[in-house]
């Protein structure tokens, strides 16, 4: 009898090899597959959504913090002419038009140039009557709403904030446009 054709080479040599390929071909392809998986949203959940972070309530903002004048923030028109954005919304009870709010603050002119703050150690809060008539009227107009904690960029027009004549006291030259960061820090009677 004579060996059949095919019998007379090393047994499996050729069948291994392809094994070996089919098996890190099955691997790489299980793992890409979790790839696609994980990159299409199925393991990792993903909201369809932006939603702004809650206010970080845990600690109040320091009292030596100073403001910007440079903020990215889109303002949104008010009454009058009064443009405003929340910078940051704050945890507490709501300022009404009627509240007495305890606030810190700084003052730009539209150029940049700042006129007055009240930020820093050892100042006292600044008490805002807002249904007094001779309160500034961006303050009656641009605080309420506001939740204490918060804080909010005002762009005034020279009609709600020192007019035609400006204030030399507040360095504030005539129809001078202002910008303005105030935190309301408290509402009620002003804190000893």
């Amino acid at each position: 009898m004579y060996a059949a054709s095919g019998y007379d080479s090393p047994p499996m040599a050729h069948s291994l090899s392809t094994f070996r390929l089919r098996f890190v071909g099955s691997i790489a392809g299980t793992a890409l597959a979790v790839l696609a998986l994980g990159a299409c949203g199925s393991i990792v959940p993903v909201s369809s959504s932006i939603t702004p972070p809650p206010p970080d309530c845990s600690t109040p903002r320091p009292v030596s913090a100073t403001d910007s004048f440079i903020i990215t923030a889109t303002l949104q028109p008010g009454q009058e002419g009064l443009q405003y954005a929340d910078i940051s919304i704050g945890c507490g009870a709501a300022a009404s038009a009627t509240a007495t709010a305890n606030v810190q603050f700084t003052v730009w002119l539209s150029t940049g140039k700042q006129i007055i703050t009240t930020r820093g150690p050892n100042q006292p809060l600044n008490t805002l009557a807002l249904a007094d008539p001779t309160t500034l009227p961006f303050w009656r107009l641009g605080i309420p709403g506001m939740k204490v904690g918060g804080t909010r960029r005002l762009v005034v027009p020279p009609a709600l904030g020192f007019g035609a004549s400006g204030s030399t006291t507040a360095n504030v030259p005539a129809n001078a446009t202002l910008v303005v960061t105030v935190e309301l820090v408290s509402l009620g009677t002003a804190a000893g």
